[in-house]
């Protein structure tokens, strides 16, 4: 031993103990809450409840007005698709010490905006997290006001 050296073993000890207490902080903040609630949600689902082919087009955008994703799609007759998320966002909105004001969730509403068939737009802003994702139905044949509805589902 050395008088005022480091000790190896008392630096290994606290090396060991913090690595545990981190695997005890991800296990508990981020594989914990999927084993109790399950797998994510898509990012989003779109449903073509309609006799013909549609184009559908999704831009999402963050609380900063910033495009995250861009698709566009082909949909057959009652054919529907869901869009995961990607890990980056899973990541961003598992962290528990977010700025946001739940724990879980993302920092500010986010705008999902629309467009069928390279006319009809719409939007929906929610606060999205893991468990929640916009679905997006369509269906001309309903003789409704619009021919797509919104929604927000959430586990």
């Amino acid at each position: 031993m050395f008088d005022g050296g480091i000790n190896i073993r008392n630096y290994q000890k606290i090396l060991i103990f913090l690595g545990i207490l981190i695997l005890i902080l991800l296990n508990y903040f981020v594989v914990f809450p999927y084993l109790l609630v399950g797998s994510p949600e898509p990012l989003f689902y779109i449903y073509n409840d309609d006799l013909q082919n549609h184009e559908v087009t999704v831009e999402v955008f963050d609380s900063h007005n910033e495009s995250i994703f861009k698709g566009t799609y082909e949909l057959a007759p009652d054919e529907h698709i869901a869009q995961p998320k990607s890990l980056w966002l899973l990541l961003r909105w598992s962290m528990p010490w977010s700025k946001g004001k739940y724990t879980y969730f993302a920092e500010g509403e986010y705008e999902f905006k629309v467009i069928l068939d390279g006319e009809t737009t719409d939007t929906c802003r929610t606060l999205p997290h893991a468990w929640s994702s916009v679905v997006i139905d369509i269906d001309k044949t309903n003789n409704s006001d619009s021919s797509m509805r919104i929604r927000v589902i959430t586990v």
